[in-house]
């Protein structure tokens, strides 16, 4: 099993027990933590009628604890990519296979675009159309019709769009992606980024379902 989890995940090989790689990482948090806040931030009518707590919490706290289960959300998706990566990576070990950085990031690519279409399809082929909230929310809550209706299609085209500059990143910038910190945290801020953007979605999903016309 050590030799194993050595081969595979090869953390002194990519870097990632230096200490500047844990530095590169938590850039890369921060970088996402502060990017996510405002998206949360810009869509709060979107949260207040979500109503994440209600009746216990106060209503000024809905985009609060909103951005909780978004980020729970998020490092719930991340999670999946990290483990089907390491669970490939395991796999082509016990075939025999050499693992290298290059099969690394084959294998984070093939898990990263898996743990980013499924999700977004599957909350598309199975959203409820609900046609007569678009001039109910207009009519009513313009600054929710705005977030709801507005921003909900460029958010689903930033999931495409963050997965296309993650993919260029990995595999891309080929060995450089070990070497250089800012490609790293970079590449970190992208993947948060990237579910995220599915989090908000799947959120807005969740708030035009609990919406009652009338």
């Amino acid at each position: 099993m050590t030799s194993i989890a050595k081969s595979v995940i090869g953390l002194e090989e990519l870097g990632f027990t230096t200490k500047g790689s844990w530095k590169t990482l938590g850039a890369g948090l921060l970088g996402f933590l502060a990017l996510a806040s405002y998206a949360v931030y810009l869509t709060a009518p979107a949260w207040y009628l979500l109503g994440v707590g209600r009746p216990v919490l106060p209503e000024s706290l809905y985009p609060l604890t909103a951005m909780v289960v978004l980020f729970i959300t998020t490092a719930g998706l991340t999670s999946a990519f990290v483990g089907a990566t390491v669970g490939l990576l395991a796999l082509w070990e016990v075939l025999g296979k050499t693992v290298s950085f290059g099969s690394v990031r084959v294998f984070a690519g093939l898990s990263y675009l898996f743990a980013t279409l499924y999700p977004t399809l599957f909350i598309h082929l199975y959203a409820a159309p609900r046609p007569d909230l678009d001039p109910w929310l207009l009519a009513h809550n313009p600054d929710a019709h705005e977030v709801l209706f507005g921003m909900h299609r460029p958010v689903d085209l930033s999931h495409f769009v963050l997965a296309l500059i993650g993919v260029g990143l990995l595999w891309g910038l080929g060995d450089r992606l070990r070497t250089n910190r800012i490609a790293q945290a970079a590449f970190v801020v992208v993947v948060l980024l990237t579910y995220f953007s599915i989090s908000l979605t799947l959120g807005f999903h969740s708030t035009l379902l609990r919406i009652n016309v009338g």
